[in-house]
């Protein structure tokens, strides 16, 4: 009779032929449980990086003190893009002892993400006295100092990055080239991208410096301190003498018309605009032009010359910019000489705001005082017959304008303006409500549409004081259209054309009027 094994001993192998067959990762090589700290190093090492931050937190529990621990559970979550959940760790591995040096420019530069810089500079400041990663920790002080808008120092920090360590030196001269083109200093900065496109041409940041590049020449040319505009437009006026529409049927003997109304014309224009770079946060913009306006027909009575001078001083603080903007028109109109027709000038401050961080949407303010002055010379030089006549006055000009502009050029501007003009003759003092839309459209390479149109609303205040109107208060509703193309031949020339279309209906029959005026010319500037 065979013997039988003992039930207990039987039991026994089975049980270790299950453990036997187990994979060895159960238990680790030397047959002890994972260690969650060399799991998550591995995950964090394959690019596994959730998974990777839960072996650390249970590396956290286990060793809550740990520096190492704290240090890659902060870098799995500044892999995550996660830099809010980064910081704590990041500090502990700082601060705790022992302290991890790779931890502080870390810690840097998630503050510096989080844009918290004051905590980064403090530990700028350690990292400078420990002489930790100086090349590293002077990169990131040139780029926290970068975006506090302090570009001198920021150019100092990253050649002092460069100078200590030549694999910086492609990122610094494109960091320094950052630095001068925000501070307007094109030329510089245009060298700048030049020297990182020289470290290695091949290399994506070569190739974001090249187009930084060809940024900067284009913003050197648009922010030039000096720019002169020539423009001369051929131009045909339907109704160069807004005559009405048709006299008022009560009266069918009168006929107001007193000259031929459609005239061919040439409109030359030469503006000069004076835009400095200045220091810190001044800004200062002048222009000058003239404008002389030439008729075929009614040359004497019609054809002016006018001078204009517009200042506008002013402080930027970041989004907000404030300007003291101020406006001078001298015109001379031919009766039949040339002699002084009015004088105007208008003063009062002007608030721009950007909306968005993206600098894409303004929102602009104005507010200001207008005088205007009418010399009213008739052929004999006197002063009109009726003083309710005089159109000299005093008032308010304001508006409200907001601006969107969009990546590929285009713009959409909506605009209220309102006005009141206080004149020395009853007939001309009045208030104005104007609605304005404006966009434009780039079509084709250097090809864009213009597209416009307003709406004025203007309320006179007093009766009129000829019988011939039965003395009413007149009321006008203007409308205007506006459709143009611009070519943009280069940067220097380009080729207008445009169409303007007004149509004024007025309670008062003789201020009704349809007009429209064709314009196509060119324009150089330099």
């Amino acid at each position: 009779m065979k013997k039988r094994l003992p039930t207990a001993m039987i039991q026994l192998l089975v049980v270790l032929l299950f453990v036997v067959s187990l994979p060895a990762a159960t238990f680790g090589q030397t047959g002890t449980p994972p260690d969650p700290l060399k799991e998550g190093i591995r995950e964090y090492q394959a690019d596994n990086y959730e998974e990777a931050v839960e072996f650390f937190k249970q590396a956290r529990q286990a060793a809550p003190d740990s520096t190492t621990v704290a240090f890659w559970l902060g870098m799995a979550y500044k892999q995550q893009n996660n830099f809010k959940e980064a910081v704590g760790p990041l500090s502990d591995a700082v601060t705790k002892t022992p302290p991890l040096k790779e931890a502080l420019v870390e810690l840097v530069d998630i503050l510096y993400r989080l844009e918290r810089f004051d905590e980064a500079a403090k530990w700028i400041a350690v990292a400078e006295k420990e002489k930790i990663y100086p090349a590293k920790t002077a990169f990131l002080k040139g780029m926290i100092l970068a975006k506090q808008l302090k570009y001198g120092e920021a150019v100092e920090a990253f050649e002092k990055s460069k100078s200590l360590d030549k694999t910086y030196t492609q990122s610094a001269e494109f960091q320094i080239g950052l630095c001068y083109m925000l501070d307007r200093k094109y030329t510089k900065a245009s060298d700048r991208f030049r020297a990182a496109v020289t470290q290695d041409p091949l290399s994506d940041l070569g190739s974001f410096a090249r187009r930084y590049q060809d940024l900067v020449e284009d913003r050197q040319w648009i922010e030039r301190p000096l720019r002169l505009t020539l423009s001369a437009l051929g131009q045909y006026d339907t109704n160069m003498l807004t005559e009405p529409k048709k006299n008022d049927p009560r009266y069918p003997a009168i006929d107001l018309r007193t000259g031929k109304e459609d005239s061919y014309a040439m409109l030359n224009t030469l503006r000069m605009d004076v835009v400095p770079t200045l220091p810190g946060g001044w800004l200062f913009n002048a222009s000058y032009a003239v404008t002389w306006n030439l008729h075929q027909n009614n040359a004497t009575s019609y054809d002016i010359f006018a001078n204009t001078l517009s200042v506008a001083p002013g402080y930027s603080f970041g989004r907000v910019a404030l300007n003291l903007a101020g406006n001078y028109t001298h015109i001379l109109k031919r009766q039949p000489v040339y002699r002084e027709y009015s004088q105007s000038y208008s003063v009062g401050p002007m608030i721009r705001i950007l909306l968005t961080e993206q600098q894409n949407q303004i929102l602009e303010l104005y507010g200001g005082y207008t005088d205007k002055y009418y010399k009213n010379h008739q052929r004999t030089g006197t002063p009109p017959l009726d003083p309710n006549e005089d159109q000299t006055s005093r008032g308010l000009d304001s508006y409200v304008s907001w601006m969107w502009l969009f990546q590929n050029g285009a713009i959409f501007n909506l605009k209220y303006g309102f006005s009141e003009d206080r004149a020395e003759g009853n007939n001309w003092t009045n208030r104005a409500h104007r609605f304005t839309v404006n966009t434009i459209v780039p079509i084709w390479k250097g090809l864009k549409l213009q597209l416009g149109g307003e709406v004025t609303l203007q309320d006179y205040l007093h009766e009129s004081s000829f019988a011939l109107f039965d003395n009413k208060k007149r009321s006008d509703e203007i409308y205007m259209g506006t459709a143009g193309l611009t070519w943009d031949v280069n940067k220097y020339l380009s080729v207008l054309a445009q169409y303007n279309g007004t149509r004024a209906d007025s309670n008062i029959f003789v201020y009704d009027y349809i007009r429209s005026l064709y314009s196509v010319g060119l324009e150089f500037r330099y």
